[in-house]
């Protein structure tokens, strides 16, 4: 029965529309128009525009050619869209609207994950990249800018026509894509660069198809973290949203410490805060039962039942950056970051991992005292007797500081080395730990091996405005 109703509710998902080279291309000129209230009406809305208006909007054959072609329809003398469109990075991509979410072949539009996925992602000139669970594309495309060629997998092959379409729509060209599950597709192969924003909601129930686990808990997180290592390039990085499961008194970074360790990379684990397990059900069921409080309390009982039944206390949200490096002894760094992620954190990430390596190799913290200093993106808070140094860029990383430092590190001029601004200084024990911790966290770097990065284009944010 469930079978029949699966394919029943199928039938109700538009298929993606063909359209070739040259319908494409007149498209793509009508969205990058001055026509953007209009399209946003149609294409980010969902609403119905005149028949008339459509027509000045598209030229009368394309908007034959589009309905034909399924990405529009006509309804009471009016033309609406089957497809949802967002403007992002430049770039414009279609996606399902939020009323097929329950359809197992849903696309997720860009949404607040995708975009700090997106926001996280080192950018670097690479040969090779693999996003895994592509979705509507956007980490594809936004890799292609950087990559010789991308490879985007989705068990989901509706997943896979929209990402084919919306980089034929970008007039983007070094993008395959292949169907299966996880790294089923790419069995012996590498790559430079894993971008991966998987379903990882732990939930009692796969509800939606897109975001939960497949396995109760959190051991199919587990799983992609020891396979992850093995499809990495050396010098590679795999970046990763992951929720995953701690104790109470337990540090939110030890299971993923004991998972990872041993496996030939270093990481660094961004912790995003931790909930409770009614207080995470909450999150993510509002939406879902949003119109009706007797479901979502009902809903809220079955998962919270089902999180005392396997002793669930904490569940973590974050993300995790891998690189490879399977020649000698591997880190793991993380800090908790509750702020939320506005701008790209690229050249920060390049920074952090060359920051681990220098202080892996270090033997003697007094070995700072002779570097040079210089502050990269560090901004202040705090009162003047318990300052905090933090991240005004990226990952708003912060650390608790001594006032001492404070004042040192507003000297820090990249000449001088740190010996010499704090020969006169007290506390030169305690200032040269906080240095210590702002060179981890990235907020200080020593002159030398401030990393170069390919910039990403200045629009970072989905522009859906209502």
């Amino acid at each position: 029965m469930a079978e029949h109703v699966s394919s029943l509710r199928k039938r109700y998902v538009p298929s993606i529309p063909n359209l070739n080279s040259s319908e494409l291309k007149s498209l793509r000129q009508i969205f990058r128009g001055d026509q953007r209230e209009t399209l946003q009406i149609l294409f980010a809305r969902g609403l119905s525009i005149e028949f008339d208006q459509a027509r000045r909007l598209f030229p009368p054959f394309e908007l034959d050619r589009l309905i034909d072609s399924g990405l529009l329809f006509e309804e009471n003398h009016r033309i609406k869209s089957h497809f949802q469109a967002q403007w992002y990075n430049g770039l414009i991509f279609f996606s399902d609207f939020f009323r097929w979410e329950s359809d197992r072949d849903f696309v997720l539009p860009i949404g607040p994950a995708g975009n700090y996925l997106a926001l996280l992602t080192i950018r670097r000139r690479v040969k090779s990249t693999l996003d895994l669970g592509c979705g509507c594309g956007i980490q594809s495309l936004l890799a292609a800018r950087y990559s010789d060629k991308v490879v985007a997998t989705d068990i989901n092959p509706r997943a896979l026509e929209l990402t084919r379409l919306n980089a034929e729509l970008n007039d983007i060209h070094n993008i395959e894509t292949r169907q299966g599950n996880y790294f089923e597709p790419v069995k012996n192969q590498r790559f430079d660069l894993i971008v991966a924003n998987l379903p990882y909601v732990i939930a009692p129930e796969k509800r939606l198809v897109y975001r939960t686990v497949e396995e109760p808990g959190d051991s199919g997180t587990y799983e992609r973290l020891k396979e992850i290592p093995a499809y990495l390039n050396e010098g590679g990085f795999a970046q990763i949203l992951i929720n995953w499961i701690h104790g109470n008194d337990q540090n939110p970074s030890e299971p993923i410490r004991k998972t990872i360790e041993n496996k030939g990379v270093d990481v660094w684990l961004i912790h995003n805060g931790s909930k409770q397990p009614d207080e995470y059900a909450e999150m993510w069921l509002k939406h879902q039962a949003q119109d009706d409080p007797h479901k979502l309390q009902e809903l809220k009982k079955n998962w919270s039942r089902w999180y005392r039944k396997h002793h669930i206390e904490q569940i973590a949200l974050g993300a995790i950056t891998l690189r490879r490096r399977s020649r000698d002894q591997n880190w793991f760094c993380s800090a908790t970051v509750n702020t939320t992620l506005e701008d790209s954190a690229a050249e920060q990430f390049l920074r952090l991992f060359a920051a681990q390596d220098y202080l892996n190799e270090m033997k003697d913290i007094n070995l700072l005292l002779k570097e040079i200093f210089v502050p990269t993106d560090l901004a202040f808070t705090g009162n003047q007797d318990q300052p905090i140094a933090y991240a005004d860029h990226g990952s708003q990383f912060e650390a608790r500081i001594h006032p001492a430092t404070k004042i040192v590190l507003q000297k820090l001029d990249g000449s001088t080395t740190l010996e010499r601004l704090i020969q006169a200084a007290d506390q030169q024990q305690e200032i040269l730990a906080d240095f210590h911790e702002l060179l981890k966290l990235g907020l200080i770097a020593p002159r030398q091996f401030i990393p170069s990065v390919v910039r990403p284009p200045a629009d970072n944010n989905p522009a859906n405005p209502d």
